[in-house]
């Protein structure tokens, strides 16, 4: 049974991205009118949020790659206002969540404590209703990430020409993923 809501939430959450795709396009193509408006204290909150989720390594991170943005522009072209209302209250819910948790915001924690937390809001659960907040966090920082120019060339093997198939191409721990799909 939870694994049948679980389905459900996801497939609403993929829908949701993929009914406006010319909405997002026309907030990405000029993004100020929209992040000049937002809080920058939630901007600050979802953008250390992110580069959690995918933190800086050997290639950039989620902050770098300007996730929080797409994240900002893709509720509010996508999302009904509703789950807009819905995601904004559960992300302001966390941040009073940590508070209580850990007795500071989530941008005054350390690494430790953000992941620690973050597994904390991952575990908690959520009414059978609506996705669970960092859930769809979660996905919407990858698809953002992963969409992004600094994702697709610098964390995959971006090739823009594929070239023959090779079907036993050597791979080895340094072998980059094609797609965010492996």
């Amino acid at each position: 049974m939870l694994r049948r809501n679980a389905l459900k939430k996801a497939i609403l959450l993929a829908g949701t991205i993929s009914i406006a795709p010319d909405l997002l396009a026309k907030a990405l193509a000029d993004p100020a009118p929209i992040l000049d408006q937002f809080p920058p204290i939630q901007l600050d909150l979802l953008t250390e949020m992110v580069d959690t989720i995918i933190p800086t390594t050997d290639s950039p991170g989620a902050k770098t790659a300007g996730v929080q943005d797409f994240i900002v522009l893709a509720v509010e072209a996508c999302f009904s206002a509703q789950q807009r209302n819905q995601f904004w209250a559960a992300l302001n819910e966390a941040e009073q969540a940590c508070q209580k948790q850990m007795g500071k915001g989530f941008v005054e924690c350390n690494d430790a404590q953000r992941i620690h937390f973050l597994h904390s809001l991952e575990d908690a659960p959520a009414p059978v209703s609506e996705p669970q907040f960092f859930q769809v966090l979660k996905e919407l920082t990858l698809h953002g990430y992963f969409t992004s120019e600094i994702g697709a060339t610098k964390a995959l093997n971006y090739d823009p020409i594929p070239g023959v198939w090779i079907p036993d191409l050597p791979i080895d721990g340094n072998t980059k993923a094609w797609t965010p799909m492996f």
